[in-house]
This record gives structure tokens, sequence and C-alpha cells, in this order.
């Protein structure tokens, strides 16, 4: 069991906000990215990208709309500065340990503020209506 510092424990859960480097995506930039799970029960954090690239996004998953959930600058006040998009189909998987050693080495930043619960809840539903993410990272996830 991963040894959690108190201040990460506290903030640890579904729809909490970090922002760093994904080693996993082919972009070297910092994303925003959102828990989808229980993680300090699961011991793994699954956590789905933010990106403010809707066009392309769209254009990619055209045929599959329904795992898509926009979120706006008013969803996410002083974290969003514009419009971005979550594609649900690509779900990022990290251990607990790995996380926990990031965060200790301050390559995470972390928000007090949480996803709400209706997009929260939003991500759920598209994370189970696609068709890409594998049935044991949906088992992980809440059912809508």
């Amino acid at each position: 069991m991963a040894h959690v510092p108190l201040e990460l424990r506290l903030s640890l859960r579904e729809g909490s906000i970090y922002y760093f480097t994904e080693r996993k995506l082919t972009s070297a930039q910092s994303h925003f990215q959102i828990v989808v799970n229980d993680p300090l029960t699961q011991q793994v954090l699954l956590l789905t990208v933010v990106t403010s690239k809707i066009e392309k996004v769209r254009y990619r998953r055209r045929d599959c709309l329904e795992t898509l959930v926009e979120l706006s600058p008013d969803d996410l006040p002083k974290i969003l500065t514009r419009p971005s998009i979550v594609d649900c189909n690509r779900v990022i998987r990290i251990g607990l340990d790995e996380f926990c050693g990031r965060w200790i080495r301050k390559e995470i930043a972390s928000f007090d503020k949480d996803l709400p619960a209706s997009l929260c809840n939003a991500l759920r539903k598209a994370i189970h209506a696609s068709k890409i993410v594998p049935d044991e990272i949906k088992a992980l996830v809440a059912r809508p």
C-alpha cells in the first residue's frame, strides 16, 4: 500500500484536478488531468486529459461524440482560461506509488477546486459509452 502524504490524501478523490506532464501522452506539454475513480481505495489513479483543441478532438472522434465532454472556463474558474474538451476514450492509468513520488518531487500541481458533480457524472457516462476503453478500466469507474 502506497504511503500517501496527508496533503495529497486530503485532495485525492474523483473529480480532483491536477496539472502535470504525462509521459504516456504524445505531447510534451503539461495538461490538466481529472481523476475519474477512487484512487485511495483502488491504489491506482485513472485520469482523463483536458485539452483546448476542441475541433481536433471532435474530428478525431466524430463517430463517437457521446464519449466527449466539453468544459468551459465557467465550469472551473481560475483553472480553465478557454473552452476545453475531454476525450473519454483515453483514460490514463498511473499507480498510486508513482503518482505520490511525482507529487513529492513537486512535478504535479493541484487545485483546491474539484470538478462539479454533474461533470464528474458526464465523464463517467462518456467513459462507459466508449468502445475503446477496456472493461477492466471501466470496472474501476463508478457507473453514472
